[in-house]
C-alpha cells in the first residue's frame, strides 16, 4: 500500500515535471494532456490509498517523534499528520501545474480543464448507468421471449402427445384396420 501511495505521488511529480519541460514549446493543451492524465491518476491513486490507511514511512517517522505507537491505527497523531502531509504534497504539485498552465495559456485555463473533466466524468457515469439499464431491459426481454418459447413449445409437444394417444386409443379399441402407423 505504501508503494501505491508513493507511486501516486511520483506519478503526480513526474506529470508536473513533464509539463514544465513541455510548457514553453507546447502550442496547445493537447500536447501536454497525457501529463494531465497522469496528474489526475496519481491524485486519485493517492486518495484511494489514503482512505484505506496512511503512508507507513511517514507514520513510522512520526510515531517515533510523537511517541504514539500504541494508539489505534488511523486515529493516532502520526497517522493523521502523515495523511495531511501527503495531501499537501499533492495539492502543492497541482497548484504548480495550475499556475504553469494559466501562465502559458491564459487565466482560467486550469478551471476550464477541471470543469471539462468533471463534465466528462459525469457523462461517463450517466452513460454507464444507461448501459446497465439497457442491459437489464434486454435481459428481461430475453427472459420473457425464452419463457414464451418454452410455454408454446410445451403446448406443441402436448398437442402432439395428445394426438398420438388419441390415435393409439382408437387403434387399440377399433376392430378395423387403421391406414397408418401400425
Amino acid at each position: 500500500m505504501v508503494v501505491e501511495i508513493l507511486a501516486g505521488i511520483a506519478l503526480v511529480k513526474s506529470a508536473v515535471s513533464g509539463v514544465k519541460s513541455m510548457i514553453d514549446t507546447a502550442k496547445d493543451v493537447n500536447e501536454i494532456s497525457h501529463h494531465l492524465d497522469d496528474l489526475f491518476k496519481g491524485h486519485e491513486q493517492v486518495k484511494k490509498k489514503q482512505a484505506k490507511k496512511g503512508n507507513k514511512e511517514w507514520n513510522i517517522y512520526l510515531s517515533g517523534k510523537f511517541k504514539d505507537d500504541e494508539e489505534e491505527i488511523g486515529t493516532s497523531m502520526s497517522d493523521v499528520t502523515a495523511e495531511v502531509i501527503e495531501q499537501k504534497q499533492i495539492e502543492e504539485q497541482i497548484k504548480a501545474m495550475s499556475n504553469m498552465l494559466n501562465k502559458r495559456f491564459g487565466a482560467g485555463t486550469w478551471n476550464e480543464i477541471l470543469e471539462l473533466r468533471k463534465k466528462r466524468i459525469e457523462e461517463a457515469k450517466e452513460a454507464r448507468k444507461k448501459a446497465i439499464a439497457e442491459a437489464k431491459r434486454k435481459a428481461i426481454e430475453s427472459d420473457k421471449f425464452w419463457g414464451k418459447v418454452l410455454v408454446e413449445g410445451g403446448k406443441i409437444i402436448g398437442i402432439i402427445v395428445g394426438v398420438i394417444v388419441m390415435y393409439w386409443t382408437i387403434a387399440v379399441n377399433s376392430k378395423a384396420k387403421l391406414p397408418w402407423f401400425w
